[in-house]
């Protein structure tokens, strides 16, 4: 069984909710700028060449308005996220390893994803922004109906294997956040499965 560090967790889901904030802060100042500029260059439009100007001002004026909406759109995204957390918490387990196979765990499917030993390709280590990330690979052809998987089809799992989240497409694990080290991870699924999955 490998437990996760609950203190260094809370301290990262902080982080990560304060870096994505500042980001989009800063989109909406900068579609604010760009609106603002727009709006200077408008007022400024007299003249014969008045038309073109404002013309300008309108096409200046675009960018400005698609960045809000993506910032605004990112604001609901980071509201989603903090709301998920906070509605299924911090997990206890990452992963727990059987002869049978390895069961996982996700941010809102705590010990739900069973994969047997054969749906496992294994283990990698990956980093991120400075991060390492003990990243899961699964067997070529391993899809929600092949035999004895149990929840990769929960509408979380699906999101992290379809498109990068956070930066990062698959399964994973912050390796901070493992209360037991790499090494002995890598020596209980070599266990498991007499050697065929290792952490690479």
């Amino acid at each position: 069984m490998v437990e996760v560090d609950q203190d260094v967790v809370a301290a990262a889901r902080v982080r990560t909710l304060r870096l994505l904030r500042i980001s989009a802060w800063t989109g909406v100042v900068g579609g604010g700028l760009i609106l603002v500029l727009a709006g200077v260059m408008a007022a400024l439009a007299t003249g014969p060449l008045g038309g073109t100007g404002f013309m300008l001002a309108a096409l200046m004026a675009v960018p400005g308005v698609i960045l809000l909406a993506s910032e605004r759109k990112k604001f609901a995204r980071i509201r989603e996220l903090q709301a998920t957390w906070e509605r299924y918490g911090l997990p206890d387990v990452a992963m727990r390893m059987s002869a049978q196979g390895l069961r996982i765990s996700v941010d809102t499917a705590p010990d739900h994803v069973f994969l047997p030993w054969l749906a496992v390709a294994g283990f990698h280590v990956r980093t991120w922004r400075g991060q390492q990330l003990l990243m899961l690979g699964l067997a070529p052809g391993v899809t929600p109906a092949s035999p004895g998987v149990i929840g990769l089809d929960h509408p979380d799992v699906q999101r992290v294997l379809s498109r990068k989240v956070l930066g990062v497409k698959g399964l994973r694990f912050a390796v901070p956040t493992l209360r037991r080290p790499l090494p002995e991870i890598d020596q209980a699924a070599a266990y498991f499965t007499q050697g065929r999955v290792r952490i690479s």
